[in-house]
């Protein structure tokens, strides 16, 4: 009898966000979590509908668990509507290392979540699940997961509907590594392995293998160019054509753009100040700003994953910094311009420009796209931990919104009965549960669907349901996502 009623480890893991982070986690680590409602009674013809929500944690592919910590399945499970399988992926090294062969073809940790949705189309009737009703959702780099499911060949037929939470695919932290085996020596070189510049990829990676795990894990920051950045080193990569087992056989912007993927439901959504994450860490700490701010033109490249450029940085300081000078590009009064530049670099434009590129080639009658952008202010914040402590109001910042989904006791303390923020949740739960069952979000104010007829420029033009606070209330406006200028802007740089 095998007992699976208590939480496993998370996968080994060095999270470079925190400061002087350890390396925890373990390589025994390759497990998924499922919870029911507790009303549900023995699956029975007629107890095994219950849609199926199946979590992808975040984490920037370096980080990250499907912990009932972090991903706590209560507020799912207070509606009694629906199932919740959180699953967990080998991350960094363990999980994408390449060598470009079949040495190490990567994508490891992609395989693992296709391996997990197996599993659970395979199973899921046994706990009371409709195996037809399968929602994969991910948030950050679990969302550039999902949309990579929908690419994948491994992954066709596994799901049926898809929601996509501040990323996709076609983010700048995704870009395919190039050049996997020079990450791989790169790789080997900073443990020690005689040779690393020499040997054949088969014995490259029997010699990675001989390096105890942690040491391996802990060891892979030296590669980093600028304090933390680029944050995703290992990440995925373009398998060969002629592999069965490839998960990516082109580069998903090319997969994306020609209509290579399944064509179902899909939500996407963001928050107003995503660039958070990585403009707060920066401000708040003196010795990377002044780094930053000295050395402005050499490291912003770097930070945005693009080449570097002079245009660029001048573009950049005209739309975003235009109040700046050249001896001073960025100050500290800068912080929510910086945040905007982030959002729009590594979320919102990807985010807005993959649902564009959907309706212009999808059935959007068979497969609808919307959007969601949640902008409601709650007691709680992930800015506290990006800002090193401080309490300050940075506004809705990226992951504020998995708190009215997830319970995450690890982090934030239970919201107390009857107070605002529970109406948060009882809204957005249900908001994606009936996207599961339906296929479609649901109106909670009149609005357009995305379609590919109503647009009249390059950018998107369909409405968006946001999700803003009024005084105790949680109040849903239409507001219509068209960005002309934010798509005239960054076509130039992707």
């Amino acid at each position: 009898l095998y007992n699976a009623s208590f939480e496993r480890s998370m996968c080994l893991q060095r999270n470079d966000l925190l400061p002087n982070p350890p390396v925890t986690g373990s390589e025994d680590c390759l497990y998924l979590n499922v919870y029911r409602p507790k009303e549900c009674s023995e699956p029975t013809s007629s107890t095994t509908n219950l849609p199926v929500i199946v979590y992808i944690h975040g984490g920037g592919f370096f980080s990250g668990t499907a912990s009932p910590l972090l991903v706590g399945p209560e507020y799912i499970m207070d509606t009694k509507r629906a199932i919740l399988v959180s699953i967990q992926y080998r991350l960094g090294v363990l999980g994408f290392l390449s060598t470009g062969d079949s040495s190490a073809p990567g994508n490891f940790g992609l395989k693992d979540q296709t391996l997990a949705l197996q599993w659970v189309k395979q199973n899921i009737a046994s706990f009371g699940g409709n195996d037809r009703l399968i929602t994969i959702v991910g948030q950050s780099a679990g969302a550039t997961s999902v949309h990579m499911h929908l690419i994948s060949p491994l992954s066709r037929g596994l799901f049926n509907r898809a929601i996509m939470m501040s990323g996709n695919s076609l983010v700048p932290w995704n870009i395919p590594t190039k050049d996997p085996l020079a990450l791989a020596r790169s790789t080997a070189e900073v443990v020690d392995v005689m040779g690393a510049d020499i040997l054949s990829s088969k014995s490259l990676v029997a010699a990675l293998r001989e390096i105890p795990a942690e040491h391996l894990v802990g060891s892979t920051y030296k590669l980093k160019l600028w304090s933390v950045d680029p944050l995703t080193l290992f990440r995925p990569v373009v398998e060969s054509k002629n592999s069965p087992s490839a998960f990516l056989i082109e580069e998903p912007k090319e997969s994306w753009l020609k209509g290579n993927y399944q064509q179902i439901p899909f939500m996407a959504g963001y928050v107003p100040n995503e660039g958070a994450v990585r403009a707060l860490s920066i401000f708040k700490n003196e010795e990377l700003f002044n780094d930053l701010r000295n050395n402005f033109s050499t490291i912003l490249p770097i930070l945005l994953e693009r080449p570097p450029s002079k245009s660029l940085i001048e573009e950049i300081r005209i739309r975003f910094l235009n109040d700046t000078t050249d001896e001073e590009p960025i100050r500290p009064d800068s912080l929510q311009a910086f945040v905007n530049l982030y959002s729009e670099a590594a979320f919102t434009y990807p985010v807005q420009l993959g649902v564009k590129q959907y309706i212009t080639v999808a059935d959007t009658d068979l497969a609808p796209a919307s959007v969601y952008k949640l902008s409601y202010k709650g007691r709680y914040s992930y800015s506290v931990l990006y800002a090193a402590g401080d309490l300050g109001d940075y506004g809705v910042v990226h992951c504020d919104d998995l708190n009215y989904l997830f319970r995450q006791p690890a982090i934030f303390p239970d919201y107390p009965p009857g107070s605002p923020e529970l109406k948060m949740v009882d809204t957005f739960v249900n908001f994606f549960i009936d996207f599961a069952i339906n296929g479609r979000a649901t109106a909670l104010a009149p609005y357009r669907e995305c379609k590919n007829e109503n647009q009249v420029d390059q950018s998107l033009d369909c409405d968006v349901q946001e999700f803003v606070r009024v005084g105790d209330e949680v109040q849903v406006n239409v507001i219509n996502a068209r960005n002309e200028e934010m798509f005239a802007f960054w076509k130039n740089f992707y």
